[in-house]
C-alpha cells in the first residue's frame, strides 16, 4: 500500500492514476472502461462530500479525452458567471450541479435530451448530494438519476495523514503529526490541496535551512 501512495500522490493535474481509490475501486474501474470506449452507460452522476475527490474524478476524464484530441468541455458552476449550455461535444461534464439557477437547469435539461436523443456524446455531472436531495428541477433530477450514479467516498483522516507523511518522506523529511493536523483543521482539506501544501511547506523549509514543524507551517500559512 505505502509504495502505491507514493506513486499516486504526485503533484500534476488531475489524472485516473494519481486518484487514490480507497472506498472507490469500482468507480474508478468504470472510468478507466468509459475513457477506454468500453463504457458502460454515456451518462454519469458523482456525487460526494467537498475533497471527496469528485471534482478531480471529472476533470480527469475530460483532460483524457481532452487528450484523445476529443472535442470536451469541463463546466464549474461555482466558478462561471453565465454558463453556456448550447454544447456539441464528444464529452461534457458539469460540475457542482446545486449552484445552477432556474434558467440554467432548464437549459442543461434540455442539453441532457439533447444527447441522449442524439445517442452520441458522453454526459457527466457532480455534486454535494444524490440527485434527489439537491432541490434542483424534477425533470432534472430524474434525468440525473436516469445513468450510473456513484457516490465518491472521502478519505479517512487518518489515510489523509498516511499519505502526507508517505508523500514527505519521498521528498527526504518527516512530516509530524502536528503539522498534518494542523493542515486538516485549518486549510482545504482535498487531498491534492494538502499535498501541494506539504510541498510548499518543504521548500520554505529548505529556504530557511530550518526544520519542518508547526510554527513554520504557520509563518508559509
Amino acid at each position: 500500500m505505502r509504495q502505491l501512495l507514493l506513486d499516486i500522490t504526485e503533484i500534476g493535474p488531475p489524472s485516473l492514476d494519481n486518484f487514490i481509490p480507497e472506498g472507490n475501486e469500482e468507480l474508478l474501474y468504470t472510468l478507466r472502461n468509459l475513457v477506454a470506449d468500453n463504457r458502460q452507460d454515456r451518462f454519469y452522476y458523482l456525487w460526494g462530500n467537498t475533497g471527496s475527490g469528485k471534482s478531480h474524478l471529472l476533470q480527469a476524464v475530460t483532460n483524457i479525452f481532452m487528450e484523445q484530441q476529443r472535442n470536451t468541455h469541463y463546466i464549474d458552476c461555482n466558478q462561471a458567471d453565465e454558463i453556456d449550455f448550447n454544447l456539441t461535444a464528444d464529452c461534457i461534464a458539469v460540475d457542482n450541479i446545486e449552484q445552477l439557477d432556474d434558467a440554467e437547469q432548464i437549459r442543461l435539461f434540455n442539453l441532457y435530451n439533447q444527447i441522449r436523443e442524439s445517442k452520441y456524446g458522453i454526459f457527466l455531472a457532480g455534486g454535494t448530494r444524490p440527485p434527489a436531495q439537491l432541490g434542483l428541477r424534477p425533470d432534472l433530477t430524474t434525468r440525473l438519476g436516469w445513468g450510473l450514479v456513484y457516490q465518491v467516498h472521502e478519505l479517512t483522516d487518518e489515510k489523509k495523514i498516511e499519505v502526507m507523511q508517505d508523500y514527505a518522506i519521498r521528498c527526504g523529511f518527516e512530516l509530524p503529526l502536528d503539522v498534518c493536523n494542523y493542515l486538516l483543521k485549518h486549510e482545504q482539506r482535498d487531498l491534492s490541496s494538502l499535498i501541494r501544501q506539504v510541498s510548499a511547506l518543504d521548500q520554505l523549509s529548505l529556504t530557511r535551512q530550518r526544520p519542518v514543524t508547526l510554527p513554520l507551517l504557520r509563518e508559509l500559512l
